[in-house]
């Protein structure tokens, strides 16, 4: 993959981070919104994701929390079984081309993706069952990036 040096330069100082969870993507009715802001109030995880627009809901959560709190919310629809990959790297919200580089080398390896964005780290759900292929082909790929970087600095 031919990147920019200063976006290649980025990838090689990502770390990737696994909490080890299996996570649940939720959505639910533009009505539980509120109650879906009262549940993520009251979890105290590392990782939890609420967005609403302007057709629904999306709450991301760890798969035992759901379960201890699932009468609580109306669901549409439940996707179970993903497992979080956060670039633990704090990036900068100029910075153009670095998640849909991580995304492709992902979508390359036949993985599909359910991607999250904070402030400034960029984090990617991945099907349980395709995690080992999704953090290999990251892993290759961050390791590419930092190979390179060594031999332009030599």
């Amino acid at each position: 993959m031919s990147l920019p040096p200063g976006l290649r330069h980025t990838i090689a100082e990502t770390r990737l981070f696994t909490d080890g969870r299996s996570y649940v993507i939720l959505r639910l009715p533009i009505g539980e919104y509120q109650e879906a802001l009262r549940l993520e109030a009251q979890l105290d995880n590392p990782f939890v994701s609420l967005v609403r627009d302007k057709d629904e809901v999306t709450l991301v959560l760890p798969q035992e929390e759901w379960e201890a709190h699932r009468p609580a919310l109306e669901v549409l629809e439940e996707s179970p079984d993903y497992r979080l990959i956060t670039f633990d790297l704090p990036l900068d919200l100029g910075l153009v081309g670095y998640l849909a580089s991580l995304i492709g080398v992902v979508a390359e390896a036949g993985v599909s993706v359910f991607p999250v964005s904070a402030f400034s780290r960029d984090h990617i759900f991945v099907p349980a069952e395709d995690f080992e292929r999704a953090w290999d082909a990251l892993r290759t790929l961050i390791r590419s990036c930092r190979g390179e970087e060594a031999a332009e600095a030599e």
